[in-house]
């Protein structure tokens, strides 16, 4: 037999045996150099599923002269030959895995698993060696096959990966055979690790990737257990051998007394994250930052239908903003402003409403303290917007495109044009520029930033290009390899520092943004749209518990009267976003019941939305004022269907908070309607919903008969305990040409007597959202702007059933102020009295929380 300090190998060659601190690896010679255990040193605990049809790596490739690019996928079991042996390196034990011949191809392959004594971590190469018939496609290693459960019981078992949206997934064991669960690098992965656990321990992958190769972390569950393998896309001929190492180890909760958590994983990634340049430089020290970013800002959004009465943003400024937070920088993000209609690209300019009202407005909203924040749609060019019933567009900038952009933009392995059809475009087309061609990024800089800075604008998201990613570009006319690589990281990186330099050059304070978190370019941007409530699993805020003291985030996508994605996002050191009311005292909750006020154009109704698709099917009917034909003031709502086929629908939500929908309370829907011509029954359907958009109950008004004149229909219902909205659907099918006017909701008293169903002057979460703002701003900012996250310490708590989901009552975690004093924030995401115990720092702290409150305990 033969030994080092950490790999042994037996005298048949059956198995190598990797040790180190931490764990013991098994490689088996049977099973061609897989996995066949991992055990931890201390507990003797097994992680590796057994039996199990068990792979170290499987990559695919694809026949060169074949420009279709059709894949067949070969594996470590399809090797001819295999051999294993051991070597030292240093201060590292090598076990050295080598595969020649995979099926009838001259593929050969060498894998690396290396180790020392005192690192707990396995880290692994791959070298690929692709004959010139071929093209490498996909290199899927190191697969792992692990148990399920992983001890007696799936019940406390959960993965998490460094994912935007990824969260807690629960019994992973319990899934599906054959379903997946993924994140990409650039892309949904914000960060190069994930993690499988139970209480007791876990298993620790990740990819210690500091140049930005593109790769994917990957969870499926198979029959045997759950398998996590890295997958690197590529378009290789020759030597393929990424230049960094792929590592695993096990880990616990440390000798604490709280089960083991994601947490413990994480703090493993971090401390080789905090070696990269993109942890450098704490948030709070960077030079590149201005003083009114570091002072702990708000912020808020307005769509295109505010942006179309200017004087309504100006309005909320001045009689809400500036009254209850007279000295906080607020950033004031803008969506809907570009030229033909929101996320319609990239022929922004003049922006909407009209480039003197936005600059205008922008040069008000500076005045005011704000900081103007727009979202142009990255390298997205629209082809095609809102495809007609005759096959036409509304918009159709297909022959500039040809003329202008074709040869720079993203063209697909097979070498046609990469095209999609996304629902914002409602049947219309979009292609998408590469920045692996210098002109993109020179367009992007001086077609889009440089004329949005020109009119004020001192913030600018590239939105649409998610973590950095864009579609693989396989062009040979461009500055770059073909297909994926690490170009990509390269080139956004480029982008986003001259897009900073262009913007400085008009703007002093210019600052940066790209849509969700990629870590790679934490020191690039200041500020960062986060959507970690968007996930469908349980919501775990891993990117901030990663980086919050290096970048702040916002929740992209607030709701109105959410108190517990708000309590969420606030003790998770997130910048305080408000939806903006129109409500300053006390106003009807309903807005534009009659079409007065117009929307983000003319014809269209403020508050009103059209829903231009659902389920995949285009809605093609058409809902505008009228102000011709109406039952009474100066305009009603006409809704028209050319053909059998056509629906439209018209939609206002009314949110319950504010007082103005009380569970118990009965409401009257009313609203005037005429009809010259309708194919069948029609109506105003209305629904009743709880929390994760369940349907609690709801109703109709039906559509009076053609040639009936104006006639006035109504319904009463009973608003149910746990309904949060009302939804409001004037939906109309096939040929018809109607008006509704004057539609109202009211309240139905006990005595009989009704009156007009009003909110209060300030939203349901405003003692919340005022709260929130001090601290972030005032006397938490040390900590929830600049602090460290840490573990959370224990906090007892009722809970509360939120999106099908269990949560505590009240929501708490912990921060570590630049200065090393530590502080928890604990907020009521309810509107009662909350009773918690804190166990912190060896003590137990009772607390009483009212609605909504918000405590900062040092």
């Amino acid at each position: 037999m033969v030994c080092m300090a950490a790999v042994c190998t037996g005298a048949d060659a059956s198995r190598v045996t990797l040790r180190n601190e931490r764990l013991t690896l098994v490689l088996g010679q049977a099973e061609k150099g897989a996995v066949v255990s991992l055990a931890d040193r201390v507990t003797g605990t097994e992680f590796i599923a057994s039996p199990a049809t068990l792979r170290l790596f499987n990559l695919a490739f694809s026949k060169k002269a074949e420009p279709g690019g059709g894949r067949f996928y070969l594996s470590s079991r399809d090797a001819k030959k295999f051999t294993a042996h051991t070597e030292r390196n240093g201060q590292r034990d090598n076990a050295r895995l080598d595969y020649e011949g995979l099926g009838d191809w001259p593929v050969s392959v060498s894998c690396t698993a290396s180790v020392s004594e005192n690192d707990p971590l396995v880290r692994w190469r791959i070298a690929v060696t692709v004959p010139d018939t071929l093209v490498l496609e996909e290199v899927h290693f190191p697969i792992i096959t692990l148990r399920a459960p992983l001890g007696a019981s799936v019940d406390d078992d959960a993965a998490v990966f460094g994912h935007t949206k990824g969260g807690v997934i629960r019994r992973p064991g319990a899934m599906k055979v054959g379903s997946r669960v993924s994140g990409q690098q650039p892309g949904s992965l914000a960060a190069q690790f994930g993690c499988y656990y139970d209480d007791r321990a876990g298993v620790y992958l990740a990819a210690h990737d500091g140049r930005g190769w593109p790769k994917s972390f990957e969870m499926r569950r198979v029959a045997s257990g759950v398998e996590m393998e890295w997958n690197l896309p590529c378009f290789a001929n020759g030597q393929f051998a990424p230049d960094f190492d792929f590592v695993t180890t096990i880990f616990t909760a440390g000798g604490s007394a709280m089960p083991t958590d994601w947490r413990d994983a994480a703090d493993i990634y971090k401390e080789w994250a905090l070696t990269q340049p993109w942890c450098a430089t704490p948030f709070a020290r960077r030079t590149d930052v201005p003083d009114w970013m570091k002072a702990g800002p708000a912020m808020v959004r307005f769509s295109r239908e505010w942006l179309a009465n200017p004087s309504l943003i100006e309005k909320w400024l001045t009689e809400y903003w500036k009254k209850e937070f007279p000295n906080v920088p607020l950033v004031v993000a803008f969506w809907g402003w570009e030229k033909v209609w929101g996320w319609v690209t990239p022929d922004y300019f003049p922006v909407f409403p009209s480039d003197g009202q936005f600059t205008n407005l922008v040069s008000r909203v500076r005045g005011l303290g704000g900081h103007a924040f727009p979202w142009p749609s990255g390298y997205h060019w629209t082809l095609t917007f809102r495809k007609r019933g005759d096959g036409s567009f509304e918009w159709d900038d297909r022959k500039r495109f040809d003329e202008v952009a074709r040869a720079h933009a993203i063209h697909e392995r097979s070498g046609r044009l990469y095209v999609r059809q996304p629902s914002w475009l409602a049947g219309g087309e979009t292609a998408c520029l590469c920045p692996g061609d210098p002109w993109t990024i020179n367009w992007w800089n001086q077609d889009i930033c440089a004329p949005l800075s020109r009119r004020g604008c001192e913030m600018i998201q590239v939105d649409q290009v998610v973590g950095g990613n864009f579609p693989f570009c396989y062009a040979t006319n461009h500055m770059h390899r073909p297909g994926p690589g690490p170009w990509m990281t390269e080139v956004f990186t480029r982008q986003l520092r001259t897009m900073f330099e262009t913007c400085r050059a008009i703007q002093p304070d210019a600052l940066v943004c790209v849509e969700e978190p990629n870590e790679r370019f934490n020191h690039l941007v200041a500020i960062q749209d986060y959507r970690d409530c968007e996930t469908p699993h349980e919501r775990a805020s891993v990117f901030n518990y990663l980086y919050h003291e290096f970048l702040p985030t916002f929740q992209s996508n607030p709701r109105a009267g959410d108190l517990v994605k708000a309590a969420y996002c606030l003790v998770n050191g997130q910048i305080p976003h408000l939806t903006p009311t129109r409500s300053y005292g006390d106003a009807p909750a309903l807005l534009n019941g009659g079409f007065e006020e117009t929307g983000s154009q003319r014809e269209q109704a403020f508050a009103w939305d059209q829903v231009h698709e659902y389920a995949g099917q285009q809605w093609t009917g058409k809902g505008t004022r009228d102000e011709m034909e109406k039952h009474g003031g100066t305009a009603s709502l006409r809704l028209e269907n050319a053909a059998d086929g056509d629906v439209v629908q018209i939609s206002q939500n009314v949110d319950a908070g504010g007082g103005a929908l009380v569970p118990g309370k009965r409401y009257r829907l009313s609203a005037w309607m005429k009809s010259e011509r309708m194919a069948g029954p029609n109506g105003i359907n209305f629904g009743l919903f709880a929390p994760g958009l369940k349907h609690r109950a709801g109703g109709r008004l039906a559509m009076p008969a053609a040639g009936a004149g104006w006639i006035r229909a109504q319904a009463e219902f009973t608003m149910p305990a746990d309904a949060e909205l009302l939804r409001i659907m004037i939906h109309v099918t096939g040929r018809a040409k109607l008006w509704v006017d004057d539609v109202a909701l009211e309240e139905v008293r006990e005595n009989g007597t009704v009156a007009v169903a009003m909110r209060s002057r300030l939203s349901a979460e405003h003692a919340l959202m005022k709260r929130w703002v001090e601290l972030y701003h005032g006397e938490g900012r040390p900590w929830l702007e600049f602090g460290r996250m840490l573990h959370p310490p224990m906090l007892t708590s009722a809970t509360i059933t939120d999106h099908n989901q269990t949560l505590p009552a009240v929501f708490h975690n912990a921060f570590r102020a630049p200065d090393g004093t530590e502080a928890v924030v604990l907020a009521n995401a309810t509107a009662q009295r909350q009773v918690v115990k804190l166990f912190w720092k060896g003590r137990e702290l009772p607390f009483s929380l009212g609605a909504s409150e918000v405590l900062l305990v040092k």
